[in-house]
């Protein structure tokens, strides 16, 4: 049968308490009607354009015709106000009124509109034809519907009348004859006529068809989108039972039902009802309009078996925040799956921390003794070359010679080579310790690689402030306790009219190890970094190999020394030719750290045209983003007051604090704004990558959802690490040399750095996860191809591992197996999946892991893999969902 859109016959009912046939949208027009009832007959041309067909319906309100657009070449409705009433004015109104309002509403769902017409002084509407038969006619034909066919029309009346409820639309007339279902079997929802806008969210008067409207619409209290919610809870009723729920042939008989006896259950009549649906129908018929769900949106989301993300997607829609927190997808694991993945992530955390200890270059190298056993030891060294006085300030701290660590890579080649380096002199790793007779503070920015997070800021380190004051000492050891270098400042002024005693140099070498019989003279050709009078130098060969070389210069000022330095051969000009396979390792890093860099300036100006398009238009989760920027401004600001040597000068601390607060109000502005620019895209096109992720923003941190996204991100971090770390090991199964590996030693020097690191971590994690989000919309929307997009997003996750690739032929495998897990974790799972994923990635690397006990670092170690442990009983925990731990077939046992 034919059908129409916005094409009701009936608009308002002079006698309200009747319910017949004669009251439906689309009455079709019997076969055995008189030809003179019909106004237009077959061929007839209206308005210069529209072709009569076959009259559809007739009612008391109306006459509806099927005809066809001679000008677009399409099929048609035409609804025509009754011959006596083509006169009242406020009948035309009411026409006028139907097109303004459904114009508004544009969605596969509802039967579309076009316009108003006349033609022999009569209005009529054109609508879109809909060849098919309105619900009420299929009921009375079929009776019931089957479960799987009611719920498909449900999903249709839910995204249809959501679409007119964004626009403040309350159609006031929802009811099985005003739903279309077409040729497809899609629902259409039809008849705007009583539609209003709901400007302030209720309409008052009374209209409708009394047996499918709410209880305050019939006590004249008016509708709303609750209203609305209503009715559709009347059809789904009536959908899936086959039987009216207010069936009366009176205003004061519907009246009476609705208020002595509640809407029964449809499991009372109908078996097979699905459980969630019952409960969903009962909600949507609840006495109390704040009882019901808010809207037909809400209504969708609750759906069994529903992805009303992805309905609104097909649809062209944007799903609102609030509609992608509260999608039905739940999320929760059964017991066996929750406890699999706890068991497979401690065994992970467990291999990770024995990992360590042959990966991990402090552990290859071993940093044997504490900082507070290298600061007594500095101390004494102070102390026997003459500087004992107790200073105002001191620091000291693990570091690393970079110098030494590149011609170590660039020179040897062997599975060894880093245990052979731990025992070179002057060594890998030193320990610096300054003093100082005044406070020594910096606010110098410490750079690092844009990879690895924002700019240190507040420490004193080896070169920050400068040894620039009289009295400052600087000394450098290695991991024997032995000298590396000293530097003392001399006093601003000194009597030189008196001759300088001799200095003595022996206690210089030997607190340095070296014995002056192995050693020769030779000319001094560094300059002191201090002022000085006198200078020596000594050259040392331990074996035919030059490479073991060292050579030592100090300089004194006054007969005291102020300056001694050991150098390896390496740092003289003396380094062998690199290997073709690792010279051009520090070209590619460089070359990375400036392409990223160079990214950032068109994804600079990409941001703020996306911002700023978006605030125009109204969208954007404005309270999602500032709860992420005040996150972020937190994180950095409570991060770097730990980490930062605070000092008691004003003004020193003053900088120090605008510095770190300037850090962070950047950081939280360039979260906000990257979460602005594609958050609403994203949810768009991508909703479900937002899931867990806005839930969390919301505060549900016990969500199962938000759980189960936390426990694979830890799992894949897990998972990363572990390939990091066997990457490393790999190599020397083939008799190659091994990878470097991770060479951050700054948590080993105080645990407030690893503090630090625990703090920036999630924000690492977050800023990582929303930017490679963004580049996936960008990808997308220039290529245009899921698979191309998602493939040049992992060559750019993989770029920095690959720059810093020691050995091609197993880095870059590693680079690959590293940018893959994190594409998966965001594409397949989210953007929470993804930030948990950087940010236990990001930890576990800059953490000194261990599991022996003797080591001095091992209460840090402990710390950290305690941490992930209650993270990941946690996340296993709350993803269960409330079922029990052990399933319930095991504790009906």
């Amino acid at each position: 049968m034919a059908g129409l859109s916005l094409g009701g016959l009936m608009a308002e009912d002079p006698n309200p308490g009747v319910d017949s046939a004669a009251d439906t949208a689309v009455a079709p027009l019997p076969s055995h009607a008189p030809v003179d009832t019909v106004r237009f007959t077959p061929g007839t041309l209206l308005a210069g354009r529209y072709r009569i067909i076959a009259p559809l319906g007739k009612g008391g309100m109306g006459e509806v015709y099927r005809a066809d657009d001679i000008r677009l070449g399409q099929p048609v409705a035409l609804k025509f106000l009754p011959a006596a009433l083509a006169s009242d004015s406020q009948r035309l109104e009411r026409l006028v009124d139907e097109v303004r309002i459904g114009r508004q509403i544009s969605h596969p769902n509802v039967c579309r509109l076009y316009d108003i017409a006349e033609a022999e002084g009569l209005h009529f509407l054109v609508m879109e034809y809909v060849d098919g038969e309105d619900l009420a006619s299929l009921l009375r034909r079929i009776g019931r519907l089957p479960g799987d066919k009611a719920l498909e029309i449900a999903r249709g009346l839910c995204a249809g009348l959501a679409a007119a409820h964004d626009k403040a639309v309350i159609h006031r007339d929802l009811k099985p004859a005003n739903v279309m279902i077409d040729g497809r079997g899609h629902a259409r929802i039809a008849d705007f006529g009583l539609a209003a806008l709901a400007g302030d969210g209720s309409v008052t008067g009374l209209a409708g068809t009394p047996s499918y409207m709410a209880p305050e619409q019939l006590t004249g209290e008016g509708a709303s989108t609750r209203s609305d919610v209503f009715a559709l809870g009347l059809i789904l009723h009536e959908m899936l039972s086959g039987k009216r729920v207010f069936d009366a042939k009176s205003l004061e008989e519907i009246l009476a039902l609705h208020a002595q006896s509640k809407p029964l259950g449809l499991s009372s009549s109908v078996k097979d009802v699905d459980p969630e649906m019952e409960r969903l129908v009962l909600r949507c018929l609840a006495r109390d309009p704040k009882a019901r769900p808010a809207s037909a949106r809400v209504v969708l989301m609750s759906l069994p078996g529903g992805d009303a993300l992805q309905a609104a997607v097909l649809a062209g829609e944007t799903p609102s925040p609030e509609m992608v927190a509260a999608a039905a997808k739940v999320g929760d694991l059964t017991a066996p799956v929750a406890w699999a993945c706890l068991a497979v992530g401690l065994v992970a955390l467990l291999s990770i921390a024995m990992m360590a200890g042959r990966v991990l270059l402090l552990r290859r190298v071993p940093l044997s003794k504490s900082p507070d056993v290298l600061v007594a030891r500095a101390k004494e060294v102070l102390a026997r070359l003459g500087y004992s006085g107790e200073p105002a300030d001191s620091a000291g701290a693990f570091m690393i010679s970079r110098g030494f660590l590149n011609h170590v890579e660039r020179t040897d080649r062997s599975p060894d080579r880093w245990e052979r380096a731990g025992g070179s002199r002057p060594g890998l790793f030193r320990f610096y310790y300054r003093a100082s007779p005044q406070e020594m503070y910096s606010s110098a920015w410490i750079s690092v690689f844009p990879w690895f997070g924002p700019p240190e800021l507040g420490r004193v380190t080896h070169d920050e402030p400068p040894l620039n004051v009289p009295g400052m000492t600087d000394v450098v050891l290695d991991m024997q306790g032995r000298l590396v270098s000293f530097v003392a400042v001399p006093p601003a002024e000194d009597d030189t009219s008196r001759p300088a005693p001799e200095p003595d140099w022996s206690p210089l070498l030997t607190e340095a190890g070296l014995d002056s019989a192995t050693l020769s003279a030779a000319p001094p050709r560094w300059t002191a970094p201090v002022d000085s009078d006198r200078k020596v130098a000594w050259s040392e060969t331990r074996s035919k190999d030059s490479d073991t070389a060292i050579r030592i210069e100090a300089a004194a000022f006054r007969g005291r020394p102020v300056y001694f330095e050991i150098r390896g051969a390496w740092a003289e000009g003396g380094e062998k030719k690199p290997p073709p396979a690792s010279a051009t390792r520090s070209t590619a890093l460089n070359s990375a750290t400036i392409a990223i860099s160079m990214a950032a300036i068109p994804l600079v100006l990409v941001v703020v045209a996306l911002v700023r398009r978006n605030i125009r238009r109204g969208r954007g989760d404005r309270r999602g983003a500032f709860r992420l920027a005040l996150a972020t401004f937190a994180s950095l600001t409570l991060a770097h007051f730990l980490r930062a040597d605070h000092t008691s000068v004003a003004t020193g601390e003053y900088a120090l604090v605008v510095a770190i607060l300037s850090q962070a109000c950047y950081g939280a502005v360039w979260v906000w704004a990257i979460y602005m620019a594609m958050e609403p895209a994203v949810r768009r096109r991508l909703p479900h990558t937002l899931i867990s992720w806005t839930r969390m923003l919301d505060g549900r941190f016990k969500d199962p959802l938000v759980a189960r996204d936390v426990l694979v991100g830890l799992l894949l971090g897990f998972a990363t690490t572990l390939n990091a770390q066997i990457s490393v090991e790999v190599p020397t199964w083939f008799g190659r040399a091994s990878s470097l590996g991770t060479v951050s030693v700054t948590a080993l020097s105080s645990p407030w750095h690893l503090a630090y690191y625990a703090l920036l971590g999630p924000f690492l994690g977050m800023l990582y996860a929303l930017s490679l989000l963004l580049l996936l919309y960008l990808f997308q929307a220039l290529v245009g191809r899921t698979w191309l997009s998602r493939a040049l997003l992992a060559v750019f996750a993989a770029m920095p591992v690959i720059a810093q690739a020691n050995d091609p032929l197993f880095d870059v495998v590693s680079a690959i197996i590293f940018a893959t897990l994190v594409v998966l974790a965001l594409t397949r799972f989210g953007l929470l999946t993804s930030a948990v994923l950087l940010f236990t990635f990001l930890l576990l690397v800059r953490s000194p892991l261990t599991l022996n006990s003797s080591a001095w670092y091992s209460g840090r170690s402990f710390a950290v893999l305690g941490f992930f442990a209650l993270f990941l009983g946690f996340a296993f925990y709350h993803s269960l969902g409330g079922k029990p731990l052990f399933g319930k077939a095991l504790l009906d046992e």
